[in-house]
C-alpha cells in the first residue's frame, strides 16, 4: 500500500453515493474520534442520516476508500468495525418513540455504515446554548420524564447506552424527545474486558468514573449518573465536576467538588433537583440504581436506593 498515495481529507465529499447510488451524501453533521454522521438523501429523496465508521487517528481518507494509517493499526480497525457493527444490530433491533431508527447497515468502501432517520430538531446542548429559556418548568419535566423512559427501555433490552449527554437528544418544536448515537453501547454483561468498547465510553464531565476503568463494573446507575448530569447542566448551564476528580477529593478525605442543585437558589422543583443529586452521587451504590427507580422517585414514590456494591478494582471510597 502506498501511504504517500493517501490524504487526511476526513469526510466524504458532497454528492458522494453509497450502496448503488440509494444514498447521496450531502454535508457532514458531526464527528467524533471513532464515527462521521452525514446528512445524506435516500433514493426516494427523503432525508436520511448516515453514520459511517472512521476511526481518524488510526485511518486514512484513500479516494472515497477508509485505509489504515499503518499496518500495525489493522487489529484494532477490525474489533472497532466489529464493535460499530454490533451498535447497528443492537440499535435495529430497538422499536421505541424516544429512540431513532435504523433503515440499513451496510459494509462499503472497506468500512461500515448505518443509515437511520433524520430527526428533526436541535440537540440539547445547543438549545441550552442558544435559547436556554426554552427547557424550564413543564418542559424540563417532560424532557426529562421522556429520558428517564427511553433510557429504561434501552435497560430493559439489555443494553447500557454509555454515552448519555446534551448532544445525544434532540428535541423537536413539538417538545417531543429522541435518543441518538449508539456508538458506545455495550450489553449488560458481568466484567466485560474489551479495550475498544470501554475506549468509547468516556465524556468528562459526564461519564461516571467507573467508565475510566476497564475492570469497573457497569450498570444501569452509571447511565443514570451520565443522564443526571445531562440534567444538570440543562438547569445550571455547566456539566459537574469530572468523575475521577471528585473521586480522588473523596477518597483524599476532602470535600466532594460538586455542588448539589438543592443547595442553589434555583426555580426548580425540590424534588426534581433532589433525584438528580442522588443519581449523581460518586458512590454508585448511593445513586438511583434504574431510571425507574427515578421515575418512582418523580412521582413522589420514593424509597431509599439500594445498596448494591461499592466501587471495584481500588476505587474505593473513603
Amino acid at each position: 500500500m502506498n501511504v504517500d498515495a493517501q490524504h487526511d481529507d476526513i469526510e466524504l465529499p458532497s454528492g458522494t453515493t453509497l450502496l448503488r447510488e440509494q444514498y447521496h451524501v450531502a454535508r457532514r453533521l458531526s464527528q467524533g474520534g471513532f464515527g462521521i454522521t452525514y446528512l445524506a438523501r435516500d433514493s426516494l429523496r427523503r432525508k436520511v442520516v448516515v453514520k459511517e465508521c472512521f476511526a481518524q487517528d488510526l485511518c486514512l481518507r484513500d479516494g472515497v476508500f477508509v485505509r489504515p494509517r499503518s499496518k500495525s493499526y489493522e487489529a484494532q480497525i477490525k474489533s472497532i468495525l466489529d464493535q460499530f457493527n454490533r451498535e447497528a444490530l443492537r440499535l435495529a433491533a430497538l422499536d421505541h418513540p424516544g429512540i431513532v431508527r435504523v433503515h440499513q447497515v451496510f459494509s462499503e468502501n472497506e468500512t461500515a455504515y448505518i443509515a437511520m432517520d433524520f430527526v428533526e430538531g436541535d440537540d440539547l446542548f445547543n438549545i441550552v446554548e442558544n435559547d436556554e429559556d426554552r427547557l424550564v418548568g413543564e418542559t424540563l419535566s417532560s424532557v426529562l420524564m421522556q429520558a428517564l423512559k427511553a433510557v429504561s427501555y434501552t435497560h430493559k433490552q439489555g443494553l447500557l447506552h454509555r454515552d448519555l449527554a446534551p448532544d445525544n437528544f434532540i428535541l423537536n418544536k413539538h417538545t417531543h424527545l429522541t435518543l441518538i448515537d449508539f456508538g458506545s453501547a455495550a450489553e449488560m454483561a458481568p466484567k466485560q474486558r474489551n479495550s475498544t468498547t470501554r475506549l468509547l465510553a468516556v465524556k468528562d464531565g459526564y461519564s461516571p468514573h467507573e467508565f475510566y476503568d476497564q475492570d469497573a463494573e457497569q450498570d444501569p446507575s452509571s447511565d443514570v449518573y451520565s443522564l443526571a448530569a445531562t440534567f444538570y447542566f440543562l438547569i445550571t448551564g455547566f456539566a459537574p465536576p469530572d468523575s475521577q476528580t471528585r473521586l480522588a477529593a473523596v477518597n483524599e478525605g476532602r470535600e466532594d467538588p460538586f455542588e448539589q442543585l438543592g443547595k442553589m437558589s434555583l426555580p426548580i422543583d425540590a424534588r426534581l433537583a433532589a433525584s438528580i443529586d442522588q443519581a449523581l452521587s460518586i458512590d454508585p451504590s448511593e445513586r438511583l440504581q434504574s431510571c425507574d427507580e427515578w421515575l418512582a422517585w418523580l412521582k413522589g414514590k420514593r424509597r431509599p436506593p439500594t445498596k448494591l456494591r461499592r466501587p471495584s478494582n481500588g476505587n474505593e471510597l473513603a
